[in-house]
C-alpha cells in the first residue's frame, strides 16, 4: 500500500510535464517543416548506424577511404558510377560511395562534438558575465568581442596550422589552472564544500607533480584539431546570446523571489534562469550542427581538416579540383562533386528545418500561438 500511494504520488507529480511532452510531440507531428528535416536526420542516422553493413571495412582503419589498386593500374583518371563502384571514384581510384557513408559518421561526430563544447563553454561564461555584471562582465566580453572580431573560417585554418601533432601537457600547470578556476567559482558562486574539498586534492597533486614531474603527451590527429578550432572559435557567439536572455530574465520576479527565499546563486540559475533562457540555445545549435559540418568541408577543402583519403565529404569533393578544369572535364566527372555535394546539402538542409521547427515548439513566446 506504500509503494501504490508513492507510485499514485509520482505521476500525480509527473502529470505536467507529460502532457508538456505530449504537447510538444504534437506540434511536431503538425510542422511539415519538423517532420522532413527529422526524416532527413533519421535517414543519415541509420545510414551512419548500418555503415560497416552497407560498407564493409577493408582495412583496420574503416575511416580510410579503400582504393582500387587493379583500376588504378590502368588509369589515375575518375571513372563514373559502375556495378563496382555505385558512385564512381576519384582520382587514383579511391571509392566515393564508401567515403560518402562513412563520411556520415565523420559528419556527426564533428557537428555534435563541436556543438556541445562550445554550447557549454557559451552557457557558463554567458551566464556569469550577465548574472554577475560589474568586471567580470566586461572581462569576458571583451574578450568574446576580440574572438569575434576574427573571420570565422580564417581564425580555424590558424588554429589547425598552429597546434602541433603532439601536444605536451603539463599536469603541474594543468592543476594550477584547474585550482584557479575551482576558487574563482567558489567566490563568485559562494560555493564552499564539495569545490574546497576538491581544491585540496589538486594543491596535493600540484606538490607531489613538483618532485615527481610528469608530463603527458596528447596526440591530436588533423580531425581532432579540426575539432578543437571550431569549438575555439564558436563558443562565442553562444555567450553573447546567452547573456542576452540572462539579462532579459535575471530581474523577473520569480528570479527576485528566489533569491529573498535564499536559494543560492547557482540553484537560481540552474533552476529559475536556465529553463527560461536555454530554448533559443538550443536552436541555434541545432542550426549551426550544418554550418559547422560545412566549415570542416571547406577547411578539408583547402587540405587542412581530416586526413587524405579519410572518410570525409570535403577531403573527397577536394580530389575533384584537377578535374574539373575544363567543361569537358567537368561533365565527364560530375560524380566527383555531386555525390558527395548531395550529401552535405541533405545534411545541413535537414539541421536547417529541424531547428525552424523546433525553434516554432520549443519558443515560450511563440509557442502557444
Amino acid at each position: 500500500m506504500k509503494f501504490k500511494g508513492r507510485w499514485d504520488e509520482f505521476k500525480v507529480s509527473m502529470a505536467p510535464r507529460i502532457e508538456e511532452w505530449k504537447f510538444i510531440l504534437k506540434r511536431i507531428s503538425e510542422s511539415p517543416l519538423a517532420v522532413t528535416g527529422l526524416a532527413i536526420i533519421i535517414g543519415f542516422v541509420i545510414i551512419a548506424c548500418l555503415a560497416p553493413i552497407l560498407a564493409p571495412p577493408q582495412g583496420h582503419d574503416p575511416f580510410v577511404v579503400p582504393q582500387d589498386v587493379e583500376l588504378a593500374a590502368l588509369t589515375p583518371n575518375p571513372t563514373p558510377p559502375t556495378t563496382r563502384h555505385i558512385f564512381g571514384t576519384t582520382d587514383q581510384q579511391y571509392d566515393i560511395y564508401y567515403a560518402c557513408i562513412w563520411g556520415t559518421i565523420s559528419a556527426f561526430r564533428i557537428g555534435l562534438t563541436v556543438v556541445t563544447i562550445t554550447l557549454v563553454i557559451g552557457l557558463i561564461l554567458g551566464t556569469i558575465s550577465a548574472y554577475y555584471g560589474g568586471v567580470i562582465d566586461e572581462v569576458l566580453m571583451r574578450f568574446t568581442d576580440i574572438i569575434i572580431a576574427f573571420p570565422g573560417l580564417v581564425l580555424a585554418m590558424a588554429l589547425v596550422i598552429a597546434f602541433p601533432t603532439i601536444m605536451p601537457l603539463n599536469v603541474t600547470l594543468i592543476a594550477i589552472i584547474l585550482l584557479f578556476i575551482l576558487l574563482t567559482a567558489s567566490i563568485i558562486l559562494r560555493l564552499s564544500k564539495w569545490i574546497l574539498t576538491a581544491s585540496l586534492l589538486l594543491i596535493i597533486c600540484i606538490f607531489i607533480n613538483l618532485y615527481y614531474p610528469l608530463i603527458l603527451e596528447l596526440n591530436l590527429s588533423r580531425l581532432d584539431k579540426v575539432l578543437v578550432s571550431l569549438s575555439l572559435v564558436g563558443w562565442p557567439s553562444y555567450a553573447r546570446l546567452i547573456r542576452s536572455e540572462v539579462l532579459r530574465i535575471k530581474n523577473e520576479d520569480f528570479v527576485e523571489a528566489a533569491k529573498v527565499a535564499g536559494c543560492s546563486d547557482l540553484r537560481i540559475i540552474v533552476k529559475h534562469i536556465w529553463p527560461n533562457t536555454i530554448y533559443s540555445l538550443l536552436i541555434v545549435s541545432t542550426l549551426d550542427i550544418g554550418s559547422i559540418v560545412l566549415t570542416a568541408a571547406a577547411l578539408s577543402f583547402l587540405g587542412i581538416g581530416a586526413e587524405p583519403n579519410f572518410a570525409d565529404w570535403g577531403q573527397i569533393i577536394s580530389r575533384s579540383r584537377n578535374w574539373i578544369s575544363r567543361p569537358e572535364l567537368l561533365v565527364r566527372n560530375w560524380h566527383t562533386f555531386v555525390i558527395p555535394g548531395i550529401f552535405i546539402t541533405l545534411f545541413v538542409l535537414g539541421w536547417n528545418l529541424l531547428g525552424d521547427a523546433l525553434r516554432d515548439v520549443l519558443d515560450p513566446m511563440i509557442r502557444r500561438r
